[in-house]
């Protein structure tokens, strides 16, 4: 019996020896994977930010690259796709950016910006039935988000189907049914009577007659009047563009009072797209045909919140809008990286038809 419980107790103790042993080694090897994995996922936080440096320069392709390497530490992060999906727009390889926005949203299906980015890259494909339930996406999570609100209203008139135009067959009376519920009160009988043409002085007024119905008008009624102060903040430039857009030269008039250098506080984060393209189409049909200097206004339009945003969506005709513009602004321009900058920021495609001087000496020394 303690021959039997001695050889037992042998065992069990050399047993309790060998699961310490697989146990430590376990751990060990747990304790070195997730080191590897913090290795991996911090490496990734480097890749991001180096890639988010180079799109902030335009350099799209370096950024690709740097979120895909990112990618390759860490596989589960959606922002970096959603990154990555950004930069694809710019190079306008838009069908990689959607899946890419996928890969994102099935990370992360609350992340807004993916949604952003995927309707982004569906209307530049056309795909507006698509980017218009990516951008009401969007408003699930962001209410007041001033682009997707912008951009929903106006797919939702484009998508709108056609009011269909029956013409009446002669005879056909469909059109006089009662649309209204009958009246509970009883019908009165009403008795006509025809009268003589010579009863009634159908004559046109006089000239006198005419002129004192005009005397007796009321002279106290009061016309709206276009605004010309210089607003304070956006509520107000909103209010007085509203007022302004179908009037271009008064328009010109109030943008041309506003301090571009105030642009970044007027706007903050609510400058819409529609709105940027009319300032741009007012810069070009009055300002450069009165010789008036563009840059500033230009430039600083770009250090708004959001400005990338609403430039993406620019029609061809915009991008000639622009390309004229910043033209313009290359030929009275002191400064060749600031106009080099605004190329960049404004995403034109074709340098060559601005015939710029080389700029490589000061875009290596500009900050």
């Amino acid at each position: 019996s303690s021959g039997i419980n001695a050889e037992y107790g042998e065992e069990s103790d050399e047993g309790t020896g060998q699961d310490g042993e697989e146990s430590d080694a376990s751990t060990d090897n747990e304790m070195l994977d997730k080191q590897e994995e913090e290795r991996k996922q911090m490496q990734a936080v480097y890749l991001k930010e180096k890639g988010n440096d180079f799109f902030k320069q335009g350099k799209w392709e370096d950024a690709v690259e740097c979120y895909t390497k990112g990618l390759q530490c860490d596989a589960l992060n959606a922002v970096l796709f959603a990154n990555r999906a950004m930069a694809l727009i710019k190079l306008q390889k838009y069908a990689a950016a959607i899946a890419d926005c996928d890969c994102s949203i099935e990370l992360d299906d609350g992340y807004t910006k993916a949604y952003l980015r995927r309707a982004t890259a569906h209307l530049k494909l056309e795909h507006k039935v698509e980017a218009l339930a990516d951008f009401r996406k969007v408003l699930e999570f962001e209410p007041e988000n001033k682009l997707a609100l912008g951009t929903v209203r106006k797919l939702e008139v484009e998508l709108a189907p056609p009011v269909q135009y029956k013409p009446r067959k002669e005879g056909d009376i469909t059109h006089m049914k009662r649309t209204l519920p009958p009246s509970d009160k009883p019908m009165v009988r009403i008795q006509i009577h025809d009268i003589r043409n010579d009863e009634y002085d159908i004559r046109p007024a006089s000239r006198t007659t005419q002129a004192k119905s005009v005397a007796e008008t009321p002279t106290n009624v009061k016309f709206e009047t276009l605004p010309t102060r210089v607003p304070a903040n956006y509520l107000q430039f909103q209010t007085d563009f509203r007022k302004l857009k179908s009037n271009p030269e008064a328009l010109f008039k109030y943008i041309k009072q506003i301090d571009p250098d105030i642009y970044p506080k007027l706007f903050q984060d609510s400058l819409e797209a529609d709105q940027l393209f009319i300032i741009l189409d007012i810069l070009n049909k009055f300002y450069v045909p009165a010789k008036l200097p563009v840059y500033n206004e230009l430039h600083y339009l770009t250090k708004v919140k959001r400005f990338d945003m609403a430039v993406m969506f620019k029609t061809e005709a915009q991008q000639l809008t622009i390309s004229q513009l910043v033209h313009y602004a290359a030929e009275n321009a002191s400064c060749k990286v600031g106009i080099l900058k605004l190329v960049k920021a404004y995403d034109i495609m074709d340098l060559s038809k601005y015939e710029l001087p080389d700029m490589s000496d000061e875009v290596e020394t500009a900050s």
